[in-house]
């Protein structure tokens, strides 16, 4: 170039923003405790981005200088400045190389360079007056840093695998196909039970339940308070003699009892058993024939039309009365089972406590006298004799076993 003497000259040269492409499949991902999410790696595609350039510069083939125009000035040192260059970069995807600092490294590029800014060193410089330069031969080197624009990046297909840690946005959870198995318990809401192929038999089983009695030396007793449709059961009982009580007349408030047992005892005392189905609120035991002691239950719950289940009585002589075993007609505990005793003298303490398994809940009499007593069975599921001590022995005794049932 003419009248360009004695200066060096580098030469920038600005690339075209470039798109970055992220393609490949979607990353399989793995849940761990720590909630690290560690895709596959994805496949990236870099265009026209900024390729670091590390290594020597480009040395091309030597280039054919030719001058023409006037008469060269010779100089030594001197360096020719040509017009600036475009800088063409061509070749196929680089690839793009993920580290732990994020550097990205293409591989080379082929560089064309076309109409730059020559460094010429080597001998003297040629400086014609009004000279026309061409080069040819080959591309120049240059000692240059290429900083292209910011490029834009694209990820496509999946999600790159990246050392630091990247932080999801929420994901919605859809379950198709079954319930996974998940360390955290999972409590699903409310379902509606669907009962299909038939009409299902439900049983329901209720128990009789005792409300309450009394007891009374004497040959009648005060029913407890009871309700229209209750059970009222009575024990009536004879001490010195094997003959059984009999039931009174009916009458204003005494109802017609119904025997269970009252058959006369071949030895020891005698006693009978009755019941009635309560019609008023005011119902009375009336005056029972040949009895000394009275006692008086109140049952609900039994069975309408056939509340007595198996029921027996027993008499004999010794120093505690036993109440007989009976067979229950219902054994899945639902039934109440009602122990009535009679003896004829009591020992110095009066009636023992209840037997184990068993609930004192009315007696009467005292020591060195006749007495009865009235037990309940805490658990209807078995039965068997039970003997409620506290007499003298040798003296008279009486008892019965009633079941009533639901």
């Amino acid at each position: 170039m003419a009248g360009v003497t004695g200066w060096w000259a580098e030469t920038f040269i600005e690339t075209t923003g470039a798109t970055l492409t992220l393609t490949g499949g979607r990353p399989q991902i793995t849940a761990t405790q720590d909630n690290h999410i560690s895709p596959t790696p994805a496949v990236i595609t870099v265009t026209g981005g900024r390729p670091s350039v590390d290594g020597p510069p480009i040395q091309p083939t030597p280039a054919h200088l030719t001058i023409t125009g006037g008469e060269p000035i010779i100089r030594v040192g001197n360096v020719v400045a040509p017009t600036a260059a475009g800088l063409t970069i061509t070749g196929g995807t680089p690839s793009i190389v993920q580290s732990q600092n994020n550097i990205v490294s293409p591989a080379g590029a082929s560089v064309t360079i076309t109409g730059g800014r020559p460094v010429v060193t080597a001998g003297p410089i040629v400086t014609p007056t009004a000279a026309a330069v061409t080069v040819t031969g080959g591309t120049p080197s240059l000692a240059a840093q290429i900083a292209p624009t910011p490029a834009t990046v694209t990820i496509t297909g999946g999600r790159p695998s990246i050392d630091v840690r990247y932080p999801p946005p929420a994901a919605s959870l859809t379950i198709t196909g079954g319930r996974p198995v998940i360390d955290t318990r999972v409590a699903p809401a409310g379902a509606s039970v669907t009962i299909t192929g038939g009409t299902p038999v439900v049983t329901t089983i209720h128990t009789v339940s005792f409300v309450g009695a009394n007891g009374n030396a004497s040959s009648s007793v005060t029913i407890p308070t009871h309700q229209v449709g209750d059970l009222i059961v009575l024990f009536a009982y004879n001490p010195f003699s094997t003959s059984a009580p009999t039931k009174p007349s009916a009458g204003g408030t005494v109802p017609n009892y119904t025997y269970i047992d009252n058959a006369n005892s071949g030895s020891g005392s005698g006693c009978a058993t009755a019941y009635f189905k309560a019609t008023a609120t005011n119902t009375t035991s009336g005056s029972w024939g040949s009895a000394s002691h009275m006692i008086a239950v109140v049952i609900r719950d039994q069975n309408a039309s056939s509340p007595i289940g198996g029921h027996a009585q027993a008499a004999g002589t010794g120093a505690s009365s036993t109440a007989p075993s009976v067979t229950l007609t219902h054994t899945d505990g639902s039934s109440v089972l009602l122990h009535f005793h009679g003896h004829a003298s009591l020992g110095a303490s009066g009636w023992d406590a209840a037997p184990a398994g068993y609930t004192r809940q009315a007696s009467s009499g005292s020591a060195f006298g006749s007495a009865s007593a009235f037990n309940t069975k805490n658990v209807t599921t078995t039965d068997g004799s039970v003997a409620q001590t506290g007499g003298q022995s040798g003296q008279n005794y009486a008892a019965a076993t009633v079941e009533i049932i639901n």
